[in-house]
């Protein structure tokens, strides 16, 4: 049974009355998932700072001095998207020592985000991949940081260390058959479980052989 993560229909907020106030953290929290639904129909680069203003439900006042306009808005949901990323592979570092287990604790924290947002997920990170957005620094972030994770998780090891450049690759990888299984689940409207899990057995299994092979060629 494919799992739709499409936002449901459309109701346009009701906009607050003139001169009521609300905390700084809840009109944050608005503008947030008004623009999350209309960027998961839209696409980041259709719609306008007009279109997140009237589905946030704040008032223009209140939306620009939280953010500067839609650029800032794509750049903070994809910040938190991806910070919910890095915690569960940071904490997963805490947890395990052995470097394939790490990869495979990863793995899942990728999987997950599709599975819990899987049309944000392929609208933003598709978005990122291009060098001109300006969420692309952040995703070259993210991957160094997730990057220093493993390599430090296999400096531990009796092996004494791997690659930077195969680490790099594996998570190319990893990044991309999920972007492939929420590409093939309509874009991320329709990820069902069965296809996760092919997912990740694949993602295993080519885990598992560049590292076999990068140990048999004794390189560090």
């Amino acid at each position: 049974m494919a799992r739709r993560n499409a936002p449901q229909p459309r109701v346009a907020p009701k906009r607050r009355a003139p001169g009521v106030q609300i905390g700084e953290a809840t009109a944050r929290a608005l503008v947030l998932q008004g623009s999350a639904q209309v960027f998961a129909r839209m696409g980041v680069r259709a719609p306008s700072a007009e279109d997140l203003l009237e589905a946030s439900g704040v008032s223009r006042r209140t939306f620009y001095r939280l953010y500067a306009g839609k650029e800032a808005v794509v750049v903070a949901l994809y910040t938190l998207g991806t910070e919910m990323l890095l915690e569960a592979c940071r904490h997963a570092a805490r947890r395990e020592r052995d470097l394939r287990s790490l990869v495979v604790r990863c793995i899942d924290a990728h999987l997950n985000n599709a599975r819990q947002s899987g049309r944000l997920v392929f609208v933003l990170g598709g978005e990122a991949q291009h060098q001109e957005s300006p969420l692309h620094a952040r995703r070259l972030q993210v991957h160094a940081e997730i990057v220093e994770l493993l390599v430090a998780s296999a400096a531990s090891e009796a092996s004494g260390g791997v690659d930077r450049l195969l680490i790099r690759g594996l998570l190319l990888a990893i990044e991309g058959v999920t972007r492939i299984v929420l590409a093939e689940g309509d874009e991320g409207l329709a990820v069902d479980e069965a296809a996760l899990a092919h997912a990740r057995v694949i993602m295993i299994q080519i885990a598992n052989g560049a590292l076999a092979a990068h140990e048999a060629a004794g390189c560090h």
